[in-house]
């Protein structure tokens, strides 16, 4: 008897996608039962970026659990947390002149999501929320309420104040105006409080926004009073070459929501960073059992201390983007008839071929080929690339060849 088909329940996703039996990974490449080895394009849908079992982590996070420190700390002091917020400090926000505090929320990136909700209706008093075509913030309740990629799922949340604009690739003036109307408007009478938007959306498509629709957005909001939340989830801690996808643009966002890589081992962790200004939690207010995941303030600290106190990591993913959209653009050509197109920017790049069962097709190609590769954006249309950032340029390589070889079976 197979116990997952027994006993698993019917809602899992990926292992019909890839169906072997998973038993151990390192760096790019992640290995079955059978000892057969896969090439990683997936990277824990991007909460690898820094590749499996990754030693800078593993030996640290071997020692903490050796040594008999905290594990599961709540928000209680340590000195992992102290470390790991001075660390934040001191390579992220005084860097980036950006005056946050650190909001630590639990294990997943949709807590960061509801916890921005939150404190964007307390702050405002409004409960309307604007986001985007193709954006995905997360599967509870609320955050699953605005992500307009799930609304065609039966399992979404379908509450009255939420509106999504369209995605904006190149601006125009039609969606300055759209912006504008909708914010004197509301929705259904409900005023609008938070604007949530992936500066580089990453289960709608591998799509960055245009940065001077993002920059245009920031004022905008500030004139009425409402909150810019940055959906970092996905395209953060460094997936798009810089830190943060909205470096750069003007955005200027309150709320920097956090969540995948950013323990750099995989380990569940979550945070938002909030304008200082805009802090006015009551103790206690947002609350959660796992938000002081003592481990992963150790690696994080570790991740941050290993690959952004310079700029080597930044420029290594910008160039290994520059080749993974050269690759695409290439099968593009070759097999889209000018329908196809490429899209993305670093390693958070993908591949639209339009049709939903030829992206299924090539998806399950790329696995017998020995490459793990998902579909996202409206209808599963999208080939995307994930590979982990640390990513050598010959497995790179190696990775976008069985990649080609699987478009052009799928042709």
């Amino acid at each position: 008897m197979n116990s997952f088909e027994h006993l698993e329940s019917n809602v899992r996703y990926y292992c019909r996608r890839w169906p072997a039996v998973f038993t151990h990974s390192s760096g790019t490449s992640i290995w079955d039962e059978d000892g057969r080895e896969y090439i990683d394009f997936f990277a824990g849908a991007g909460a690898l970026s820094y590749g499996h079992n990754n030693p800078v982590f593993v030996e640290l996070a071997v020692e903490h659990l050796r040594s008999g420190k905290l594990l599961h700390s709540l928000d209680t002091f340590t000195p992992e947390k102290r470390r790991f917020l001075d660390t934040i400090n001191d390579v992220l926000l005084e860097p980036r002149h950006l005056d946050m505090v650190v909001q630590t929320v639990g294990p997943t990136g949709a807590t960061a999501v509801e916890a921005a909700l939150q404190l964007a209706q307390r702050l405002t008093g409004r409960r309307g929320v604007i986001g985007f075509t193709g954006g995905y913030h997360g599967m509870s309740y609320r955050a699953a309420s605005i992500s307009h990629s799930m609304s065609g799922r039966e399992t979404s949340a379908h509450l009255g104040d939420f509106v999504a604009l369209p995605y904006v690739e190149h601006l125009s003036e039609d969606d300055l105006e759209l912006l504008e109307t909708t914010l004197v408007a509301g929705i259904a009478g409900e005023p609008i409080g938070a604007i949530i938007v992936e500066p580089t959306q990453g289960e709608g498509g591998a799509r960055p926004f245009d940065p001077a629709y993002l920059r245009a957005l920031r004022e905008v909001a500030t004139r009425h009073g409402v909150l810019v939340i940055a959906d970092e989830i996905q395209a953060g801690v460094g997936r798009t070459g810089p830190f943060f996808s909205f470096e750069g643009s003007g955005l200027d966002p309150d709320v920097i929501c956090v969540s995948k890589s950013i323990s750099g081992l995989g380990l569940p962790m979550a945070l938002n960073l909030v304008r200082r200004s805009l802090d006015t939690w009551r103790p206690g207010e947002f609350t959660g059992t796992f938000r002081g995941n003592n481990l992963a303030f150790a690696t994080s600290t570790a991740m941050l201390e290993t690959y952004w106190r310079d700029e080597v990591l930044e420029k290594s993913t910008a160039e290994k983007g520059i080749v993974v959209r050269h690759a695409l653009s290439e099968l593009a050509e070759q097999f889209g008839a000018g329908q196809y197109s490429v899209r993305g920017n670093g390693l958070l790049c993908g591949l639209d071929v339009v049709d939903t069962a030829r992206a299924a097709a090539i998806s399950n190609g790329a696995f017998e080929r020995g490459l793990i590769v998902e579909c996202c954006g409206p209808g599963d249309t999208v080939v995307k690339i994930l590979a982990p950032l640390v990513i050598d340029e010959a497995t790179l390589n190696e990775g976008l060849s069985r990649l080609a070889d699987a478009v052009a079976a799928a042709h």
